[in-house]
Protein backbone atom coordinates (compact mmCIF):
# COMPACT_ATOMS: atom_id res chain seq x y z
CA UNK A 1 0.00 0.00 0.00
CA UNK A 2 1.11 3.40 -0.53
CA UNK A 3 2.76 5.41 2.46
CA UNK A 4 0.77 7.91 3.94
CA UNK A 5 2.34 11.35 4.50
CA UNK A 6 0.97 11.61 8.29
CA UNK A 7 3.04 9.82 11.10
CA UNK A 8 0.28 9.28 14.16
CA UNK A 9 1.95 8.26 17.46
CA UNK A 10 0.91 4.55 18.69
CA UNK A 11 0.11 2.83 21.36
CA UNK A 12 2.33 1.36 24.41
CA UNK A 13 0.69 0.93 27.66
CA UNK A 14 3.49 0.91 29.93
CA UNK A 15 1.78 1.25 33.05
CA UNK A 16 0.00 -1.97 32.41
CA UNK A 17 2.96 -3.48 31.64
CA UNK A 18 4.46 -2.28 34.73
CA UNK A 19 1.51 -3.35 36.89
CA UNK A 20 1.07 -6.36 35.77
CA UNK A 21 4.73 -7.34 35.72
CA UNK A 22 5.13 -6.44 39.49
CA UNK A 23 4.80 -9.17 42.74
CA UNK A 24 2.40 -7.60 45.07
CA UNK A 25 3.56 -6.06 48.05
CA UNK A 26 2.35 -3.88 50.97
CA UNK A 27 -1.27 -4.71 51.01
CA UNK A 28 -4.29 -3.96 48.67
CA UNK A 29 -5.38 -1.28 50.53
CA UNK A 30 -2.03 0.31 49.37
CA UNK A 31 -2.66 -0.43 45.81
CA UNK A 32 -5.64 0.64 45.65
CA UNK A 33 -4.38 4.36 46.68
CA UNK A 34 -2.07 3.66 44.15
CA UNK A 35 -4.13 3.13 41.20
CA UNK A 36 -6.25 6.06 41.87
CA UNK A 37 -4.18 8.00 40.36
CA UNK A 38 -4.91 6.45 36.61
CA UNK A 39 -7.23 8.76 34.78
CA UNK A 40 -10.97 7.35 34.20
CA UNK A 41 -13.39 7.13 31.59
CA UNK A 42 -16.58 9.37 32.58
CA UNK A 43 -19.05 7.47 33.91
CA UNK A 44 -21.53 8.94 31.59
CA UNK A 45 -21.89 6.98 27.71
CA UNK A 46 -19.11 8.29 25.94
CA UNK A 47 -19.84 10.97 23.94
CA UNK A 48 -20.98 9.61 20.07
CA UNK A 49 -20.29 10.98 16.48
CA UNK A 50 -23.79 11.22 15.12
CA UNK A 51 -23.49 8.48 11.74
CA UNK A 52 -24.25 11.44 9.33
CA UNK A 53 -21.03 13.10 10.66
CA UNK A 54 -18.67 10.12 9.68
CA UNK A 55 -15.81 10.64 7.97
CA UNK A 56 -13.40 8.67 5.49
CA UNK A 57 -9.44 9.15 5.15
CA UNK A 58 -8.84 9.65 1.44
CA UNK A 59 -5.86 10.89 -0.52
CA UNK A 60 -6.26 12.16 -4.25
CA UNK A 61 -4.67 11.00 -7.01
CA UNK A 62 -5.49 7.59 -6.17
CA UNK A 63 -7.97 4.84 -8.37
CA UNK A 64 -10.19 2.88 -6.31
CA UNK A 65 -9.88 -1.00 -7.11
CA UNK A 66 -13.52 -1.72 -5.94
CA UNK A 67 -17.02 0.09 -5.64
CA UNK A 68 -17.62 -0.08 -1.36
CA UNK A 69 -21.12 -1.22 -2.29
CA UNK A 70 -19.60 -4.38 -3.19
CA UNK A 71 -17.90 -5.35 0.07
CA UNK A 72 -20.05 -8.63 1.40
CA UNK A 73 -19.28 -9.52 5.18
CA UNK A 74 -19.50 -13.40 5.59
CA UNK A 75 -18.67 -12.92 9.33
CA UNK A 76 -21.69 -15.42 10.79
CA UNK A 77 -19.79 -18.35 11.57
CA UNK A 78 -17.37 -16.05 13.84
CA UNK A 79 -17.22 -17.68 17.26
CA UNK A 80 -16.98 -16.07 20.14
CA UNK A 81 -14.03 -16.99 22.49
CA UNK A 82 -15.51 -17.92 26.12
CA UNK A 83 -13.09 -18.72 28.82
CA UNK A 84 -12.52 -18.56 32.66
CA UNK A 85 -8.83 -18.65 31.91
CA UNK A 86 -7.91 -16.12 29.34
CA UNK A 87 -8.54 -11.86 29.84
CA UNK A 88 -8.14 -9.38 27.18
CA UNK A 89 -7.18 -5.92 27.48
CA UNK A 90 -7.43 -3.24 24.71
CA UNK A 91 -4.06 -0.87 24.62
CA UNK A 92 -5.06 2.37 22.86
CA UNK A 93 -2.95 4.65 21.40
CA UNK A 94 -3.98 7.62 19.79
CA UNK A 95 -1.65 10.87 18.48
CA UNK A 96 -4.30 13.59 20.62
CA UNK A 97 -2.98 17.35 20.56
CA UNK A 98 -4.28 19.92 23.06
CA UNK A 99 -7.23 21.46 22.62
CA UNK A 100 -8.49 18.10 20.48
CA UNK A 101 -11.07 15.95 21.46
CA UNK A 102 -11.15 11.88 20.37
CA UNK A 103 -9.21 11.21 17.66
CA UNK A 104 -8.66 7.46 15.70
CA UNK A 105 -6.98 5.02 17.58
CA UNK A 106 -3.28 5.00 15.54
CA UNK A 107 -2.62 1.94 17.69
CA UNK A 108 -4.54 -0.95 18.43
CA UNK A 109 -2.55 -3.89 20.47
CA UNK A 110 -4.69 -6.59 22.42
CA UNK A 111 -2.73 -7.83 25.31
CA UNK A 112 -4.23 -11.16 26.18
CA UNK A 113 -3.55 -12.86 29.79
CA UNK A 114 -3.53 -16.53 29.31
CA UNK A 115 -4.07 -17.96 32.99
CA UNK A 116 -3.46 -21.60 31.89
CA UNK A 117 -0.49 -21.40 29.76
CA UNK A 118 1.16 -18.89 32.32
CA UNK A 119 2.01 -16.24 29.36
CA UNK A 120 0.99 -12.85 28.07
CA UNK A 121 0.22 -12.35 24.17
CA UNK A 122 0.61 -8.87 22.33
CA UNK A 123 -1.66 -9.56 19.52
CA UNK A 124 -1.63 -5.40 17.28
CA UNK A 125 -4.43 -4.75 15.25
CA UNK A 126 -3.54 -2.72 12.10
CA UNK A 127 -5.31 0.13 11.73
CA UNK A 128 -6.04 0.14 7.71
CA UNK A 129 -8.07 -2.90 8.44
CA UNK A 130 -11.82 -2.29 6.69
CA UNK A 131 -14.50 -3.16 8.91
CA UNK A 132 -18.06 -3.15 9.70
CA UNK A 133 -19.05 -0.39 12.40
CA UNK A 134 -22.04 -0.78 14.12
CA UNK A 135 -24.18 2.14 13.03
CA UNK A 136 -21.71 3.65 10.65
CA UNK A 137 -20.59 3.00 7.14
CA UNK A 138 -17.65 0.52 6.82
CA UNK A 139 -14.59 1.97 7.63
CA UNK A 140 -11.07 1.47 8.83
CA UNK A 141 -11.38 -0.18 12.59
CA UNK A 142 -9.44 3.16 14.00
CA UNK A 143 -12.44 5.12 13.08
CA UNK A 144 -14.20 2.99 15.15
CA UNK A 145 -12.63 4.59 18.51
CA UNK A 146 -13.33 8.49 17.41
CA UNK A 147 -16.87 7.54 16.68
CA UNK A 148 -17.85 5.78 19.62
CA UNK A 149 -14.82 5.32 22.24
CA UNK A 150 -13.68 2.45 23.98
CA UNK A 151 -17.35 0.78 24.01
CA UNK A 152 -17.69 1.02 19.68
CA UNK A 153 -13.83 -0.21 19.34
CA UNK A 154 -14.59 -3.23 21.66
CA UNK A 155 -17.59 -4.00 19.77
CA UNK A 156 -15.82 -4.15 17.05
CA UNK A 157 -13.19 -6.07 18.09
CA UNK A 158 -15.99 -8.85 18.78
CA UNK A 159 -17.94 -8.72 16.21
CA UNK A 160 -15.11 -8.96 13.63
CA UNK A 161 -12.44 -10.78 15.80
CA UNK A 162 -14.58 -13.34 18.28
CA UNK A 163 -12.67 -11.27 21.07
CA UNK A 164 -14.54 -10.39 23.72
CA UNK A 165 -12.50 -7.02 25.38
CA UNK A 166 -12.81 -7.41 29.72
CA UNK A 167 -11.32 -3.40 30.05
CA UNK A 168 -9.02 -0.75 28.02
CA UNK A 169 -6.19 1.44 28.25
CA UNK A 170 -5.40 4.71 26.44
CA UNK A 171 -2.43 6.75 26.35
CA UNK A 172 -1.60 9.50 24.08
CA UNK A 173 1.67 11.27 22.68
CA UNK A 174 2.87 13.25 26.43
CA UNK A 175 1.74 9.66 28.10
CA UNK A 176 3.82 7.89 25.79
CA UNK A 177 6.95 10.03 26.27
CA UNK A 178 6.44 10.39 30.23
CA UNK A 179 6.19 7.17 31.16
CA UNK A 180 8.89 5.50 28.74
CA UNK A 181 11.39 8.33 30.09
CA UNK A 182 10.87 6.96 33.66
CA UNK A 183 11.52 3.33 32.67
CA UNK A 184 14.51 4.44 31.36
CA UNK A 185 16.56 3.87 27.82
CA UNK A 186 15.36 0.34 26.03
CA UNK A 187 17.84 -2.23 24.89
CA UNK A 188 16.68 -2.63 20.62
CA UNK A 189 18.69 -3.90 17.65
CA UNK A 190 17.84 -1.68 15.03
CA UNK A 191 18.99 -3.09 11.33
CA UNK A 192 21.05 -0.90 8.92
CA UNK A 193 18.09 0.71 7.30
CA UNK A 194 16.61 1.59 10.70
CA UNK A 195 19.59 3.23 12.20
CA UNK A 196 20.64 5.12 8.66
CA UNK A 197 17.04 6.84 8.77
CA UNK A 198 16.70 7.54 12.46
CA UNK A 199 20.40 8.99 11.94
CA UNK A 200 19.30 11.12 8.86
CA UNK A 201 15.81 12.34 10.51
CA UNK A 202 17.58 12.77 14.24
CA UNK A 203 20.99 13.83 13.78
CA UNK A 204 22.10 10.96 15.83
CA UNK A 205 24.87 8.17 15.71
CA UNK A 206 22.71 5.08 16.41
CA UNK A 207 24.10 1.72 14.42
CA UNK A 208 23.39 -1.64 13.36
CA UNK A 209 23.05 -3.68 15.96
CA UNK A 210 21.71 -3.42 19.74
CA UNK A 211 21.01 -0.15 20.68
CA UNK A 212 20.29 1.77 24.12
CA UNK A 213 17.63 3.94 23.12
CA UNK A 214 16.79 7.64 24.75
CA UNK A 215 13.13 7.84 25.67
CA UNK A 216 12.90 10.00 22.22
CA UNK A 217 14.81 7.99 20.59
CA UNK A 218 12.32 4.68 21.16
CA UNK A 219 9.42 7.01 20.02
CA UNK A 220 10.85 7.63 16.74
CA UNK A 221 11.87 4.55 16.47
CA UNK A 222 8.48 3.00 17.24
CA UNK A 223 6.55 5.44 14.98
CA UNK A 224 8.96 4.61 12.04
CA UNK A 225 7.06 3.63 9.04
CA UNK A 226 9.15 4.75 5.80
CA UNK A 227 11.52 1.89 6.44
CA UNK A 228 10.84 -1.82 5.49
CA UNK A 229 7.75 -2.72 4.95
CA UNK A 230 5.62 0.30 6.23
CA UNK A 231 2.61 -0.13 9.22
CA UNK A 232 3.14 -3.73 8.95
CA UNK A 233 7.20 -3.50 10.61
CA UNK A 234 5.68 -0.75 12.13
CA UNK A 235 3.67 -2.57 15.09
CA UNK A 236 6.50 -5.50 14.89
CA UNK A 237 8.46 -2.07 16.42
CA UNK A 238 6.05 -1.20 19.07
CA UNK A 239 5.59 -4.67 20.17
CA UNK A 240 9.52 -4.56 20.54
CA UNK A 241 9.48 -1.76 22.85
CA UNK A 242 6.71 -2.23 24.93
CA UNK A 243 8.41 -6.53 25.82
CA UNK A 244 12.56 -4.14 26.26
CA UNK A 245 10.22 -2.11 28.70
CA UNK A 246 9.01 -4.97 30.08
CA UNK A 247 12.48 -6.87 31.22
CA UNK A 248 13.28 -2.96 32.21
CA UNK A 249 10.70 -3.44 34.91
CA UNK A 250 10.49 -7.13 35.54
CA UNK A 251 13.17 -7.35 37.78
CA UNK A 252 13.03 -4.33 39.84
CA UNK A 253 12.22 -4.08 43.97
CA UNK A 254 8.81 -3.36 45.08
CA UNK A 255 9.82 0.01 46.26
CA UNK A 256 11.13 1.10 43.09
CA UNK A 257 8.03 -0.15 41.37
CA UNK A 258 5.98 1.75 43.87
CA UNK A 259 8.27 4.87 42.84
CA UNK A 260 7.99 4.34 39.12
CA UNK A 261 3.76 3.63 39.36
CA UNK A 262 3.37 7.53 40.76
CA UNK A 263 5.46 8.86 37.72
CA UNK A 264 3.42 6.84 35.30
CA UNK A 265 -0.35 5.92 36.34
CA UNK A 266 -1.27 9.73 35.95
CA UNK A 267 -0.38 8.99 31.80
CA UNK A 268 -3.20 6.47 31.65
CA UNK A 269 -6.71 6.78 31.19
CA UNK A 270 -8.92 3.33 31.56
CA UNK A 271 -12.16 2.11 31.84
CA UNK A 272 -11.46 -0.24 34.83
CA UNK A 273 -12.13 -0.08 37.96
CA UNK A 274 -9.54 -0.45 40.81
CA UNK A 275 -11.41 -4.20 41.41
CA UNK A 276 -10.66 -4.91 38.20
CA UNK A 277 -6.92 -3.73 37.87
CA UNK A 278 -5.94 -5.71 41.05
CA UNK A 279 -7.90 -8.37 40.16
CA UNK A 280 -5.42 -8.49 37.20
CA UNK A 281 -2.13 -8.15 39.29
CA UNK A 282 -3.10 -11.30 41.37
CA UNK A 283 -3.68 -13.10 37.95
CA UNK A 284 -0.41 -11.90 36.87
CA UNK A 285 1.19 -12.12 40.32
CA UNK A 286 0.30 -15.80 41.21
CA UNK A 287 1.04 -17.28 37.80
CA UNK A 288 4.10 -15.63 37.52
CA UNK A 289 3.57 -14.44 34.02
CA UNK A 290 7.11 -13.39 32.57
CA UNK A 291 6.85 -14.79 28.86
CA UNK A 292 5.31 -12.43 26.27
CA UNK A 293 4.78 -13.58 22.50
CA UNK A 294 3.97 -11.46 19.68
CA UNK A 295 1.82 -11.28 16.93
CA UNK A 296 0.37 -9.09 14.23
CA UNK A 297 -3.36 -9.06 12.55
CA UNK A 298 -4.53 -9.24 9.52
CA UNK A 299 -2.11 -12.49 9.00
CA UNK A 300 -0.22 -12.68 5.80
CA UNK A 301 -2.88 -14.46 3.29
CA UNK A 302 -5.65 -13.44 4.68
CA UNK A 303 -6.31 -10.14 3.17
CA UNK A 304 -5.91 -7.87 0.33
CA UNK A 305 -4.93 -4.35 -0.09
CA UNK A 306 -7.83 -2.20 -1.96
CA UNK A 307 -8.65 1.40 -2.60
CA UNK A 308 -11.78 2.97 -1.98
CA UNK A 309 -14.55 5.52 -1.61
CA UNK A 310 -12.62 7.75 -3.50
CA UNK A 311 -9.49 7.11 -2.65
CA UNK A 312 -8.99 5.35 0.87
CA UNK A 313 -6.18 2.75 0.87
CA UNK A 314 -7.45 -0.63 3.16
CA UNK A 315 -6.84 -3.82 4.04
CA UNK A 316 -9.79 -6.05 3.18
CA UNK A 317 -9.46 -8.78 5.48
CA UNK A 318 -10.93 -12.12 5.80
CA UNK A 319 -12.67 -12.13 8.83
CA UNK A 320 -13.16 -15.60 10.25
CA UNK A 321 -9.58 -16.55 9.28
CA UNK A 322 -8.70 -13.92 11.01
CA UNK A 323 -10.61 -14.33 14.08
CA UNK A 324 -9.62 -18.12 13.65
CA UNK A 325 -5.80 -17.17 14.00
CA UNK A 326 -6.41 -14.68 17.34
CA UNK A 327 -7.59 -17.53 18.75
CA UNK A 328 -5.37 -19.87 17.93
CA UNK A 329 -2.25 -17.21 19.09
CA UNK A 330 -4.27 -16.47 22.61
CA UNK A 331 -5.79 -20.19 23.09
CA UNK A 332 -2.53 -22.11 23.07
Amino acid sequence: MKKKKAVKVWIIILAVVIIISAVIGGGFAFLNAKLNKIGRVDSKPEVVVDPSMETFETEEGLTDTMDAADVVWNNADIKKLQSDEIYNILLIGQDRRPGQGRQRSDSMIICTLNTKANKIILTSVMRDMYVPIPGYSDNRINAAYQFGGMELLDKVMENCLGVHIDGNVEVDFDGFINSLAEVGDIYIELNEAEANYLNKNHNWKLTAGENNLTPEQALAYARTRYVGHSDWERTDRQRKVIMSAFNNVKDMSIPQLIALSDKILPNVTTDMDNSDILNYIYLVAVNKMTTIESHRLPEEGTYTCETLRKGMEVLMPDLKANAEYLKQYIEE
